[in-house]
This record gives structure tokens, C-alpha cells and sequence, in this order.
């Protein structure tokens, strides 16, 4: 395997069956859509020129047996992200043909930042204990977006960054109900956001973030609480996030909300010599 600058990142077996990672796959294009997307077969390129998330710029597989001409259709896609501006990354899964493994080893791509998809089951959940001095509100998305920014540690009142405004880009393609959540103090200081997407029988959880003075306070322990419990009161049975595995804070919190390891996946990116 392609060994990355710092960590050797391995692909490994999912743990979960493969029916269930495939929904897992589906929601996160339903809950985190592109701006653009092309389908070629069973691969599709997300792309969202002006964002520079990964999950949303990528290529991405969904059938294992999907492998013809492997070498020429990757070559393909890459130039398609180069013509529009974004860069090129392959999202490794478990669903990712063995011959397009082989292409990538052979053309010396990278592969970093192993993540890893937790779920759990969230039936019988009660009710979510607030902090004293917050307030956790919900709010629509064109709110929650200043609102996040502020909880990611901009000030209060700053136009939004070009991150930003591409994030609300994106967000607004989202055919699904949104759960725009925000803990503020009681001066109206966003100090924690979460956003919670609902996916019919699934919840995926996205931008789970504490303003850096109000950290180790319990915030997103609440905001996780109170999104799983609005999440099973609209039908969904099933919460899913993504954490990259060298979070050692972030997985230590959704271990003890009782999240585990559903399968993982890495980010495969373009070698210097086919930039």
C-alpha cells in the first residue's frame, strides 16, 4: 500500500454487512449533496467547486464489481475535477473495486486521513439536561449558518467566509429536514452548533462544534442528546456521523453515547507528477 507522510493508512473490512453500508453511503449523498455530480456507471464525481471538503469532492464507488477499464475512467474523472477547479480525491470504501485499488497503488496515489462511520440505534432516549446559563434553541438553516460560524469562533456580526457561504451553498441543496441546532448563553453568545439531517429511517450528524471558551462544559454531549432525540421523534431509528480516527476527543464522545465503528474509509489524493 502507498505509505502517506506521517501514518501508514491500511483498507480494511467493514464491520457492518454490506446492505448496511450501502444506505450508509446513500444517506450521506442525501444528507451532504454536491453541487455538481456525474455518474459514470456506479462511480460518481462530487463535485462543488469553492468548497474545500473532501466529502463533497470526491470520486466515490458503489458497486464492488465495477471495474471496467478502471485505469482510462479515473484518468477521466480526474480531469474532469482539474477542468472545473477542484481538486481530485478518490473516497476509499469497502466499495471500491479491486481493480481500481490496484490503479491507485500503481499510480502512486496517497492515501491519509482514515475515518471512521459510527452508528447507533436511537430508540428510548429522554430527555436532553441543558447546562446552566445556556439556552439550545433550533433554528433555521440561513440562521444557523452565522450561528455556526460564531461557534467555530468568528465574531459576532462578521460577514461569512468564503468556507461559509460555500458550506450554505451546499446545505441548501438538501432535499431533507434539517436540524439546525445551537447552544448560546444566555447573552445570546453561540458558544456549540450541530447540524442533524434526517434520511428517512436514518440521522446522520454533521459540524458538531464548541467555541473554544466554552469547551469541556458538556456542550456537544447536549447537542448530540438533543439531536438524537429529535432525530427518533421524526421516525429515524438509525444515527450515523463520521469522526476522523485520530480524533482521540471526538471518538471518546460518541463512544460513550454509544456510537461503534459501522466501517471505515480514507481519502486517496491525486500524486504530484498527474496534478
Amino acid at each position: 500500500m502507498v505509505t502517506t507522510e506521517v501514518k501508514r493508512v491500511q483498507p480494511r473490512q467493514p464491520k457492518c454487512d454490506m446492505e448496511t453500508l450501502y444506505r450508509l453511503e446513500q444517506a450521506n449523498i442525501n444528507c451532504f449533496p454536491s453541487l455538481m455530480a456525474h455518474h459514470d456507471g456506479s462511480w460518481i464525481s462530487r463535485i462543488s467547486p469553492g468548497s474545500s471538503a473532501r466529502r463533497n469532492n470526491s470520486l466515490n464507488f458503489y458497486d464492488t464489481n465495477d471495474c471496467d477499464e478502471a485505469e482510462s475512467r479515473l484518468n477521466a474523472a480526474r480531469m474532469r475535477f482539474k477542468r472545473l477547479g477542484s481538486k481530485f480525491h478518490v473516497r476509499w470504501t469497502p466499495l471500491v473495486p479491486q481493480d481500481v485499488d490496484q490503479v491507485l497503488d500503481a499510480q502512486k496515489y496517497t492515501r491519509i486521513d482514515e475515518t471512521q462511520v459510527l452508528s447507533r440505534s436511537i430508540w428510548g432516549l429522554g430527555d436532553t439536561e441543558v447546562p446552566e446559563g445556556f439556552q439550545l434553541t433550533r433554528v433555521p438553516l440561513d440562521e444557523w449558518i452565522y450561528k455556526f460560524a460564531q461557534a467555530s469562533g468568528a465574531d459576532g456580526g462578521a460577514p461569512l467566509s468564503s468556507a461559509h457561504q460555500a458550506l450554505l451553498e451546499v446545505l441548501s441543496k438538501v432535499t431533507v429536514e434539517l436540524l439546525g441546532l445551537v447552544l448560546e448563553t444566555h447573552e445570546g453568545t453561540p458558544a456549540a452548533a450541530l447540524l442533524g439531517v434526517i434520511d428517512g429511517d436514518m440521522l446522520g450528524i454533521f459540524d458538531v462544534v464548541t467555541r473554544d471558551e466554552y469547551r469541556r462544559q458538556g456542550l456537544a454531549y447536549t447537542l448530540m442528546c438533543e439531536v438524537q432525540r429529535l432525530g427518533a421523534e421524526a421516525g429515524a431509528e438509525t444515527a450515523w456521523l463520521q469522526v476522523v480516527a485520530e480524533n482521540a476527543a471526538a471518538c471518546a464522545l460518541y463512544e460513550a453515547l454509544g456510537y461503534r465503528e459501522a466501517y471505515a474509509y480514507h481519502y486517496c489524493r491525486t500524486p504530484p507528477d498527474l496534478i
